[in-house]
C-alpha cells in the first residue's frame, strides 16, 4: 500500500530533475558570442520532400522558401574567451545532407574531440523547405520555431520552446507527450500542458495535418498567423 503512495511522489521527483537538467542545457546557450562563422548548404529536391532534421544544440527556424529546394544556413557559435579555442570547438560543428529521392536527412553535429567541450557553443539553423514539407526535428536544445507549415510535424526536442505558427483557419490533429511544460494555444480546444503532459485531440472540423510533439523540458506555443 505504501509502495503505491509513494509511486507518483516518486515520478513527480524524476520530472523534476529532468526539468532541472533540462534548464541547464538551456542555461549553456547563454553567454557572450565570442566566435562565430557561417555556412549555406543546399539541395534540390523535385516535388514534396519528406526532411528529417537531426541537430545537437542551438536554435532552429523552418519557414518555407523554394519549391524543390531545401537551403539550409547555420551560424556556428562558441563562447569560450580563448579565440584560437573557440575556433577550433567551432571547426567540430559539422552539418550535411543525405538524400534518396525526396527523402532527405539533416544532421547537424557537435563532436566534441580532445576535452573541447561543446557546452559552450550552439549552431543556430535556418531552414528553408518547399511548401508542403513533412517535417520530422530531431533536436537536443535549443528554441524551434516553425511558420506555417503545410505538411506534418513531428518534434522530438529535448530542452526548450516549440513554436508552430499556422493559419487562422488550420484544423490538425495534435498530440503532446512529455515532462513539465506548458501548452499555450491561440487556437480553441488545445489543452493545457504540464507534468508528463499527454494530450491527443483534434482541432477544427477537417484535419489536413498531424502535429506531434515529445519535449522533455519547455513549452509549446501554438499561435495563429497573422
Amino acid at each position: 500500500m505504501l509502495r503505491n503512495r509513494l509511486l507518483p511522489i516518486v515520478v513527480l521527483l524524476v520530472l523534476l530533475a529532468a526539468v532541472l537538467l533540462g534548464c541547464s542545457a538551456l542555461d549553456g546557450l547563454g553567454g557572450e558570442v565570442t566566435v562565430e562563422s557561417e555556412e549555406t548548404q543546399s539541395v534540390i529536391v523535385p516535388g514534396v520532400p519528406s526532411l528529417i532534421v537531426n541537430h545537437f544544440a542551438g536554435n532552429v527556424t523552418i519557414r518555407d522558401g523554394e519549391a524543390d529546394k531545401i537551403t539550409a544556413n547555420l551560424t556556428r557559435q562558441s563562447r569560450l574567451s580563448d579565440a584560437a579555442a573557440a575556433q577550433a570547438q567551432l571547426d567540430l560543428i559539422t552539418m550535411a545532407f543525405t538524400q534518396s529521392g525526396t527523402n532527405v536527412t539533416l544532421s547537424v553535429e557537435g563532436r566534441d574531440e580532445a576535452g573541447q567541450g561543446l557546452n559552450t557553443a550552439t549552431a543556430n539553423l535556418e531552414l528553408l523547405v518547399p511548401p508542403g514539407t513533412l517535417l520530422d526535428i530531431n533536436q537536443g536544445a535549443g528554441n524551434l520555431t516553425v511558420e506555417r507549415p503545410g505538411g506534418d510535424v513531428t518534434v522530438n526536442l529535448g530542452a526548450g520552446n516549440a513554436t508552430v505558427t499556422l493559419p487562422e483557419d488550420a484544423s490538425f490533429n495534435l498530440s503532446v507527450s512529455g515532462g513539465v511544460g506548458n501548452v499555450n494555444s491561440e487556437f480553441e480546444g488545445v489543452p493545457d500542458g504540464g507534468i508528463a503532459t499527454d494530450i491527443d485531440a483534434t482541432i477544427g472540423s477537417s484535419p489536413t495535418q498531424t502535429l506531434t510533439f515529445n519535449v522533455g523540458a519547455g513549452d509549446i506555443n501554438l499561435n495563429i498567423a497573422r
